[in-house]
């Protein structure tokens, strides 16, 4: 029976090839194409170098992306994980560099090296995955990138070597650490590797037969087309998987209500103003559904987050009395706690806002607080460091206290 090879469709889909425009890249038959990313054919030796080649792969990375990944698990979690191990130390080495001043000069045969001899157990990898998430959600960028590698490595390591009562689980556990590495490599900018991370999960939570775990897999995989500047492709992920989730329990509505409000950040870039309001409506009539500002799969989904996003969106539709109208009826301190990431968002688009309208103090203010909860972000953020630089080339010392002070810490000015 032939495996449907998505992995390797997905692959030449980021580096922007039609199936057209590869065949022709390598001299082969559209049709040629279809059957290898259907399964029903498989590449000969000789045309694989230039297949992996275009593919901007190694010949084991492109054997990986055509074996059949439920019928040679065992074999293919070797090849899998060494591949998540090196682009998460890549990105590991541009989050640190950009949030800490440091570098990452660890090979993936140290980390894996590092790893302790004994047996991972479903429940010692579950509290390393979510210490994971709890750290990217208090902002702590330079951290996951360090922890990284060797929660995806152990994650791996239960698989292969676990038992197989506790095989779904351990699948889950997977998705969860290549959605957290998909969120990194995103917010570092590097759309190919969150596209790659996020495609880890998919396979992931098919294999475990996770609903909540496609969603997740499905929301990372929009964010890194949006950051990619594939904004159609990143909504129709987007509006199909929200209407995937038919459920009315917590988790159905939460991932309902995330891929909603991601789908009306998506419709604001195009400057949909509508359709972004509708989104927002239907993501708080979800919210409302739910009754409580939670973090069900690590989404942060409620009623204060979707206020958090109309502000997002309006900063989206360069409209900031809209943005800070919404603003003043957000209550930030209601989330849940840890939720640093999700303030700091709060914080930067009202000192946008604020300085659209030339109220700098009040700017000041807000990216002082976004530096509070969130000190990583502020100095990573291009948009963050762009706004204290037009900041200070309009600056009034006395008039906007601070905002030196921050501009140094930030690296913006000597």
């Amino acid at each position: 029976m032939a495996i449907r090879r998505d992995a390797l469709a997905a692959r030449r889909e980021v580096l922007g090839f039609t199936q057209e425009t590869l065949a022709h890249q390598l001299g082969v038959e559209l049709s040629t194409i279809g059957r290898w990313e259907r399964g029903t054919l498989t590449p000969q030796p000789w045309r694989r170098p230039d297949l992996a080649k275009v593919l901007k792969l190694s010949l084991e990375e492109l054997d990986g992306l055509l074996s059949a990944p439920r019928t040679v698990a065992s074999s293919s979690l070797v090849t899998r994980r060494e591949v998540m191990v090196d682009a998460a130390l890549l990105t590991s080495a541009v989050m640190a560099d950009q949030v800490t001043g440091t570098s990452s000069d660890h090979s993936p045969q140290d980390v894996r090296q590092k790893l302790p001899g004994s047996r991972v157990t479903v429940t010692s990898a579950s509290a390393l995955v979510t210490d994971l998430h709890q750290a990217y959600q208090a902002a702590r960028y330079g951290d996951v990138a360090r922890r990284l590698p060797a929660v995806t490595t152990a994650v791996d390591a239960l698989i292969a070597e676990g038992f197989a009562s506790e095989r779904r689980k351990a699948l889950g556990l997977q998705c969860s650490a290549a959605v957290a590495a998909a969120k990194l490599a995103t917010k570092a900018g590097d759309a190919e590797a969150g596209w790659q991370a996020a495609e880890q999960a998919r396979v992931a939570a098919e294999a475990a037969e996770d609903i909540a775990g496609r969603a997740a897999a499905a929301y990372q995989r929009a964010c890194a087309l949006l950051r990619a500047g594939r904004g159609e492709d990143a909504e129709q992920v987007a509006v199909s998987a929200a209407m995937s989730m038919r459920g009315s329990d917590p988790q159905s509505l939460t991932w309902r209500g995330a891929l909603t409000l991601i789908s009306a950040i998506i419709a604001a870039r195009r400057n949909d103003a509508a359709e972004a309001g509708d989104r927002l409506d239907h993501a708080e009539g979800l919210a409302r559904l739910l009754g409580t500002d939670g973090n069900i799969g690590w989404t942060a989904f409620g009623p204060t987050n979707v206020l958090i996003h109309r502000v997002s969106v309006a900063v989206a539709l360069n409209d900031p009395n809209s943005a800070l109208a919404t603003a003043e009826r957000l209550d930030v301190t209601a989330l849940p706690v840890g939720l640093n990431g999700r303030q700091a968002q709060f914080h930067l688009d009202s000192a946008w806002a604020h300085a659209q309208l030339g109220e700098d103090p009040q700017a000041v203010i807000h990216l002082l607080d976004t530096e509070r909860v969130a000190p990583e972000l502020v100095r990573a953020n291009p948009n963050a460091r762009a706004l204290i630089q037009d900041l200070l080339a309009r600056e009034r010392r006395r008039a906007v206290p601070g905002l030196r002070g921050l501009a140094v810490r930030v690296g913006v000015a000597a």
